[in-house]
Formats: C-alpha cells, structure tokens, sequence
C-alpha cells in the first residue's frame, strides 16, 4: 500500500503553528515511507475564508521546506485540492442524495427558530444540547414532497440510537468508546448545498485516496460520525491517528494570547526553518539517539509514528530560541551575514522615518534602532518611576496596561498599529481615570494615576529601555505585541 497523507487547513485567517506541527508529522510519515504529502484547502465556510490566508498557508508551508507532492498552486490527478472548487463539480450533494436513498440520512426543516428555542429549552433542562431529531421519522416521500414545493432543509446523518463506537488508536492505551446516544445527527449538507466539514473531510480523503489521516486529538469527538459516514459510503476508512495538541505552559490549549500562533511571525521575527522544525519534531517525537538538534532529513530516516508522544506537547518559546542559537551559531559566514542583513532590512523601511531626522552618520541607526530588534531591554529602575508616583504605585499601573494590551493584542480582529494603539490606550485611560461612584478611597486613588503624560512615559521607558524615542505609538506598533507586553513584564520585575 502507498503511503498518502493530508493536511487540510481552512483559510480562515493567519497560517497558525499547529499546521505546521501536524503538516510536519504527515510530512515525515510520508517521506519515510516513500508516499506523497498531500495539501487540500477546506474552504467551506466562506463567510470567513479568504484567498490572502490560503496564499498566506502556501507560502508558509514552503519556508519550512514542507513542499506538498499535490496540493491546489502544484496540481495533481486527484484535484482539485480546494473544497469551493469541488462542490461546484456537485461532489458533495451525490453523496448526501446517497445517503438519503439508503436511509441513512434525512431531510430537516427547522427554521433557525425552531433550533434556537430548542437550544433554550435543554438548557433550561439541564440537558444536552443536541438535534431532537423531529424530522428524523418523515416518510421520505413526505420529505420529498416539501423539498420539491421549496422549503428549506438541510440534510442529517441517521446516527444509531443505540450501542457504542469502539475506536483503538495506535498512540492510545485505551480504545476510544463514545455511546451513539451521545452524538448528534450531525448536519451533512446545508441549506445552501455546501457540505459540512464532516462529510466533504470523508468523500475528499476518499477521492484523494488518503490512507492515513494523521491530526490533532480534537478530532476525537468527531471519530465515530466519520467512520461511520465512510461505512455508509461504502468506503474503506483511512486509518485515523490523533496527536496531542500543542499546549502553553498552564496545559490550555495554545493560543495567541500566550504564545505566538502566526506561523508567519516566526518567519518575521528571523528564525530560521530549519530551527522551528526542529523545535517542532521534538514535541512530539525524539531522536532514537538523545540529540537535541537535527535536520529534516534526519527526522524523516529516524521518524516512527508510533513513537509519538501524546501527553500535550508544551510549546516553550525559550527553548525554540535555544535551538534557533545553535543553529545560528553553526551557519557559515555568507550565510550568517546574509540573516542578519535579512534581519536589519526586513524593518529597515519602517523604521528609517522615526529615526531619520535624529541620525548624523549611517551609524546612527544601529544605537537608535537597537530597542526595535533586540530580544529585550533594560530600563533602569529609577526611570520608571514617574515623578509624583512611588514604586509601588508604578509597579500597578504598569500591571494594569499590561494586562490590558494583552488581552487587546489576543483580540480576534486586533490590529497592531499607531492609530489603533493611540485610540485604545487614550480610551483606557479615559475610563480609567473616572471612578464609579460607589468606588472606594483606595480605588479612587488608583483612577488619578491614570494620567497621559505619567502613563506615556512608563511605556516608553518600559518598552525601549530609554526616556527619549520616536513617537510613542510608532515605537510600540514596530516593537510589536509580544516584546511589549514581555518588556512590560520586565519592567515590573525591576519595581520589586
């Protein structure tokens, strides 16, 4: 049997790290294996994809090295590799009219009404919230009858009422085992004929001939609609594999409001492909022999996808730094100059107006510039006490604004630039600044340290280490949010 695997990202927004991770997984798994590394785009939402963030996974996907044997901008016999693109082909409705010929689908007609007030209704029940299956009983000709006459419907998988799923995945102590009471009679194909993710995932890996699906254990809950949806269909399942996700330090989940998530931004940030791919492989794996750096050559002759570790992989940013010096270190001259030109040139557009009226000598804009590029400051501590506040009272207006600006840059349609940080601080502060009524002489002591001038002049010094900078706003939108809200940190540390 020829190896094929997939990974299949929605271009929903930036390319995030854990498709990288997965991408990584299935691309060694392939290549170890002689198979081909397949890249298909599930775009199916359309009221959130867009063209740039599908443009945006191919590039990713190239700096890393991970070059897809078939995918949507290389081509391949079993295209096309873009969801949007095959439900034009009608793909996905012959499979559902399928399904609903076998009995093992049926037509709904709920409004979004009817669904809401049953939300409402189990909740205020205490019980699960699921499709109470109405429709389920409809004589099909019934059902065809109102489809024909215009009526909306969409179309429901007829899950079992009874007995249990049985699962035994490879890198799993225990088979996964769910009650078919317990799921839903998942919704397959929508009003409008899109497909949901469910059925267009199982007839795509079906077509595209995918052995192995190789993701993350999130997919687990969703395990024994797509075995089933391939049975019914007559197919042969692809073995399923699930790998832990990535976590951040506390165990959650990771996300950006505590760790980078934009694949992009490590790019952006200089490091290198090599280094975060060897980060990569080792929260999940480990080389046979102990080392802590190897290539992606390497990793595909050692890799063995039973010795996957599960246990939440904890994505550390240290230790990604850490791999990304040895592999700095170890570049040749000519390619180390070319990084740090790279590095320099890559903001040097941006930067050049804050500094160009302050600059007598080229070399001017190495010591001005270095707050923009280096991995941290050290303000002195005296400089971050404004006058009129003590260290204490600097020490919790800078918790404050951090806290805030974390919370601001974690936001699902956040940007990070000077007119949008100018209006959100100047707002911050306005609210701030003004008391509730009721609010104690503590908390109205705390609403007058909220001032502009005392408030500016702790992010500036906070953020670049100096008193004096380019514009305020400028400076924090080029620092970026993760060095600032890190340096905000800092700076409280030195408040002791």
């Amino acid at each position: 049997m020829s190896v094929r695997v997939r990974i299949a990202p929605s271009p929903t927004g930036d390319p995030h790290v854990g498709t990288a991770y997965i991408g990584l997984l299935n691309y060694c798994f392939a290549k170890h294996h002689g198979g081909q590394f397949v890249l298909r785009i599930e775009d199916t939402d359309q009221t959130r994809c867009t063209e740039a963030s599908a443009q945006a996974i191919y590039a990713s996907m190239k700096w890393l090295g991970l070059n897809y044997d078939e995918g949507p901008d290389v081509g391949g016999a079993r295209g096309p590799y873009i969801q949007s693109e095959r439900v034009k082909l009608g793909l996905y409705r012959k499979y559902a009219d399928q399904l609903v010929a076998q009995g093992d689908a049926y037509y709904c007609f709920c409004t979004a009404r009817e669904l809401d007030g049953m939300k409402a209704r189990q909740r205020a029940a205490n019980e699960p919230i699921m499709y109470d299956r109405r429709h389920r009983g409809l004589p099909p000709a019934e059902a065809q009858a109102r489809a024909a006459a215009g009526e909306p419907y969409v179309v429901r998988m007829k899950a079992p009422l009874e007995g249990e799923f049985v699962y035994r995945d490879r890198l799993r102590k225990q088979p996964v085992v769910k009650g078919w009471k317990e799921i839903d009679d998942q919704v397959l194909l929508k009003s409008d004929g899109w497909p949901t993710y469910h059925l267009a995932a199982v007839v795509d890996d079906h077509l595209m001939a995918i052995t192995h699906v190789i993701r993350a254990e999130e997919w687990l809950n969703s395990l024994p609609k797509h075995i089933w949806l391939n049975e019914k269909l007559g197919f042969t399942p692809p073995e399923y594999v699930h790998v832990g996700l990535l976590r951040n330090a506390d165990k959650s989940k990771i996300s950006k409001r505590k760790n980078p998530t934009n694949l992009m931004w490590y790019k952006a940030q200089g490091f290198m492909p090599e280094a975060l791919l060897n980060f990569l492989a080792l929260l999940g794996h480990s080389h046979p022999d102990g080392k802590e750096k190897f290539g992606l050559e390497e990793m595909i002759a050692f890799f063995d996808l039973d010795r996957i570790n599960v246990a939440g992989p904890v994505f550390d940013l240290a230790k990604l730094r850490h791999l990304q010096g040895q592999w700095f270190r170890e570049l040749p001259p000519e390619r180390m100059r070319a990084e740090v030109h790279r590095a320099v040139d890559a903001r040097f557009d941006a930067l050049l107006p804050l500094f160009k009226e302050r600059m007598a000598f080229g070399g001017d804009f190495v010591w001005q510039a270095e707050p923009f590029y280096a991995d941290s400051v050290s303000p002195h501590a005296d400089d971050l006490v404004p006058k009129g506040l003590d260290k204490a009272q600097a020490k919790w207006l800078l918790e404050q604004v951090q806290q805030a600006l974390k919370a601001y840059a974690a936001g699902e349609n956040a940007v990070w630039d000077a007119p949008s940080l100018e209006a959100f601080i100047r707002t911050l502060i306005t609210e701030r600044s003004q008391p509730a009524a009721d609010a104690t002489p503590d908390q109205q002591a705390q609403a007058k340290l909220w001032q502009p001038k005392t408030l500016f002049m702790l992010l500036r010094v906070a953020s670049t280490g100096k008193k004096e900078s380019p514009p305020l706003f400028d400076t924090l939108a080029q620092i970026g949010a993760l060095r600032v809200v890190e340096r905000l940190g800092m700076a409280q540390q030195k408040l002791r």
